[in-house]
Protein backbone atom coordinates (compact mmCIF):
# COMPACT_ATOMS: atom_id res chain seq x y z
CA UNK A 1 0.00 0.00 0.00
CA UNK A 2 2.77 2.35 -0.61
CA UNK A 3 1.65 5.54 -2.69
CA UNK A 4 5.46 7.47 -2.80
CA UNK A 5 8.41 7.00 -3.30
CA UNK A 6 10.37 9.49 -0.58
CA UNK A 7 13.22 12.21 -1.87
CA UNK A 8 16.65 10.35 -2.18
CA UNK A 9 14.98 6.68 -1.24
CA UNK A 10 17.23 4.78 -3.15
CA UNK A 11 19.53 7.05 -4.43
CA UNK A 12 23.24 6.06 -4.84
CA UNK A 13 22.15 2.22 -4.93
CA UNK A 14 24.89 0.76 -6.58
CA UNK A 15 23.06 -2.80 -6.58
CA UNK A 16 19.91 -2.17 -7.83
CA UNK A 17 19.26 -3.02 -11.19
CA UNK A 18 15.68 -2.90 -12.09
CA UNK A 19 12.91 -2.00 -10.60
CA UNK A 20 8.70 -2.61 -10.93
CA UNK A 21 7.05 0.31 -9.40
CA UNK A 22 3.78 -0.83 -7.63
CA UNK A 23 0.23 -0.26 -8.83
CA UNK A 24 -0.49 2.27 -5.10
CA UNK A 25 2.21 4.40 -5.97
CA UNK A 26 1.23 8.21 -7.07
CA UNK A 27 4.38 9.99 -6.98
CA UNK A 28 8.16 9.56 -7.44
CA UNK A 29 10.21 11.65 -5.15
CA UNK A 30 13.03 14.32 -5.81
CA UNK A 31 16.44 12.35 -6.45
CA UNK A 32 14.57 8.60 -5.33
CA UNK A 33 16.59 6.78 -7.68
CA UNK A 34 19.00 9.20 -8.43
CA UNK A 35 22.48 7.95 -9.35
CA UNK A 36 21.49 4.26 -9.52
CA UNK A 37 24.46 3.60 -12.15
CA UNK A 38 23.34 -0.09 -12.36
CA UNK A 39 19.65 0.45 -13.16
CA UNK A 40 19.06 -0.82 -16.47
CA UNK A 41 14.86 -0.63 -16.59
CA UNK A 42 12.40 0.69 -15.07
CA UNK A 43 8.10 -0.41 -14.98
CA UNK A 44 6.14 2.84 -13.61
CA UNK A 45 2.41 1.71 -13.66
CA UNK A 46 -0.51 3.44 -14.64
CA UNK A 47 -0.75 4.57 -11.12
CA UNK A 48 2.06 7.16 -11.17
CA UNK A 49 1.29 10.65 -12.01
CA UNK A 50 4.58 12.56 -11.36
CA UNK A 51 8.15 12.45 -11.36
CA UNK A 52 10.46 14.65 -9.10
CA UNK A 53 13.01 16.60 -9.59
CA UNK A 54 16.47 14.40 -10.10
CA UNK A 55 13.95 11.20 -9.92
CA UNK A 56 16.46 9.64 -12.35
CA UNK A 57 19.11 11.91 -13.07
CA UNK A 58 22.74 10.07 -14.03
CA UNK A 59 21.54 6.67 -14.28
CA UNK A 60 23.89 6.19 -16.76
CA UNK A 61 22.95 2.48 -17.50
CA UNK A 62 19.21 3.45 -18.09
CA UNK A 63 18.66 2.42 -21.60
CA UNK A 64 14.84 2.93 -21.70
CA UNK A 65 11.36 4.39 -19.71
CA UNK A 66 7.80 3.70 -20.69
CA UNK A 67 5.87 6.72 -19.38
CA UNK A 68 2.04 5.16 -17.91
CA UNK A 69 -0.70 7.19 -19.68
CA UNK A 70 -1.36 8.82 -16.14
CA UNK A 71 1.57 11.11 -16.03
CA UNK A 72 1.22 14.85 -16.47
CA UNK A 73 5.09 15.93 -14.99
CA UNK A 74 8.21 15.31 -15.26
CA UNK A 75 10.63 17.31 -12.70
CA UNK A 76 13.95 19.47 -13.17
CA UNK A 77 17.02 17.22 -13.97
CA UNK A 78 14.83 13.82 -13.80
CA UNK A 79 16.20 12.06 -16.25
CA UNK A 80 19.25 14.04 -16.82
CA UNK A 81 22.98 12.28 -17.34
CA UNK A 82 20.70 8.75 -18.35
CA UNK A 83 23.76 8.46 -21.23
CA UNK A 84 22.30 4.95 -22.77
CA UNK A 85 18.83 6.20 -23.29
CA UNK A 86 18.16 6.47 -26.63
CA UNK A 87 14.32 7.06 -26.75
CA UNK A 88 11.93 8.95 -25.29
CA UNK A 89 7.59 8.67 -26.20
CA UNK A 90 5.59 10.84 -23.45
CA UNK A 91 1.71 10.41 -23.24
CA UNK A 92 -1.09 12.71 -23.95
CA UNK A 93 -1.48 13.29 -20.52
CA UNK A 94 1.93 15.18 -19.89
CA UNK A 95 1.34 18.79 -19.81
CA UNK A 96 4.90 19.37 -17.82
CA UNK A 97 8.71 18.94 -18.37
CA UNK A 98 11.29 20.48 -16.11
CA UNK A 99 13.89 22.07 -16.83
CA UNK A 100 16.50 19.97 -18.48
CA UNK A 101 14.82 17.24 -18.02
CA UNK A 102 16.72 15.17 -20.63
CA UNK A 103 19.81 17.17 -20.28
CA UNK A 104 22.74 15.17 -22.03
CA UNK A 105 20.94 12.06 -22.55
CA UNK A 106 23.49 11.88 -24.89
CA UNK A 107 22.10 8.55 -26.42
CA UNK A 108 18.79 10.06 -27.31
CA UNK A 109 17.80 9.40 -30.90
CA UNK A 110 14.18 9.55 -30.83
CA UNK A 111 11.92 12.08 -28.95
CA UNK A 112 7.76 12.14 -29.70
CA UNK A 113 6.18 14.81 -27.99
CA UNK A 114 2.42 14.50 -27.41
CA UNK A 115 0.00 17.51 -28.57
CA UNK A 116 -0.75 19.21 -25.24
CA UNK A 117 2.89 20.38 -24.43
CA UNK A 118 2.67 24.26 -24.57
CA UNK A 119 6.22 24.68 -23.44
CA UNK A 120 10.21 23.34 -24.03
CA UNK A 121 11.83 23.73 -20.64
CA UNK A 122 14.83 25.73 -20.32
CA UNK A 123 17.84 23.45 -21.31
CA UNK A 124 15.28 20.03 -21.66
CA UNK A 125 17.24 18.04 -24.36
CA UNK A 126 20.32 20.43 -24.17
CA UNK A 127 23.62 17.97 -25.49
CA UNK A 128 21.05 15.64 -26.50
CA UNK A 129 24.12 14.81 -29.32
CA UNK A 130 22.77 11.80 -31.02
CA UNK A 131 19.17 13.51 -31.92
CA UNK A 132 18.86 14.23 -35.31
CA UNK A 133 15.25 15.43 -35.61
CA UNK A 134 12.34 16.68 -33.43
CA UNK A 135 8.94 17.53 -34.13
CA UNK A 136 7.01 19.93 -31.95
CA UNK A 137 3.52 19.95 -31.60
CA UNK A 138 1.09 22.61 -32.60
CA UNK A 139 0.55 23.31 -29.48
CA UNK A 140 3.96 24.70 -28.48
CA UNK A 141 3.99 28.50 -28.00
CA UNK A 142 7.37 28.62 -26.06
CA UNK A 143 10.81 27.13 -26.58
CA UNK A 144 12.89 27.98 -23.39
CA UNK A 145 16.46 29.42 -23.51
CA UNK A 146 19.42 26.58 -24.56
CA UNK A 147 15.93 23.97 -25.16
CA UNK A 148 18.38 22.28 -27.68
CA UNK A 149 21.90 23.70 -27.31
CA UNK A 150 24.30 21.66 -28.46
CA UNK A 151 22.50 19.11 -30.48
CA UNK A 152 25.48 19.18 -32.66
CA UNK A 153 23.86 16.12 -35.13
CA UNK A 154 20.39 17.74 -35.29
CA UNK A 155 19.63 18.51 -38.82
CA UNK A 156 16.10 18.33 -38.88
CA UNK A 157 12.96 20.94 -37.01
CA UNK A 158 9.85 21.00 -37.48
CA UNK A 159 8.57 24.03 -35.35
CA UNK A 160 4.90 24.47 -34.00
CA UNK A 161 2.87 26.59 -36.07
CA UNK A 162 1.59 28.17 -32.76
CA UNK A 163 5.14 29.08 -32.07
CA UNK A 164 5.47 32.80 -30.37
CA UNK A 165 8.91 32.84 -28.45
CA UNK A 166 12.47 30.89 -29.07
CA UNK A 167 14.95 31.68 -26.29
CA UNK A 168 18.09 32.56 -25.83
CA UNK A 169 20.54 30.45 -27.61
CA UNK A 170 17.63 27.51 -27.73
CA UNK A 171 19.72 26.10 -30.87
CA UNK A 172 22.88 27.33 -30.46
CA UNK A 173 25.88 25.07 -31.12
CA UNK A 174 23.86 22.48 -33.37
CA UNK A 175 25.94 22.03 -35.58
Amino acid sequence: SVTAIGNNAFMWNSKLTSITIPNSVTTIGSSAFSSCRNMTSVTLPNSVTSIGDFAFNNDTALTSIIFPSSITSIGTWAFAGCTKLTTITLPSSITYIGMAAFQNCISLTSVTLPNGITSISNQTLKGCTALTSIALPNSVTTIGDWAFNSCINLTSIALSSNLSTIGVSAFEACE
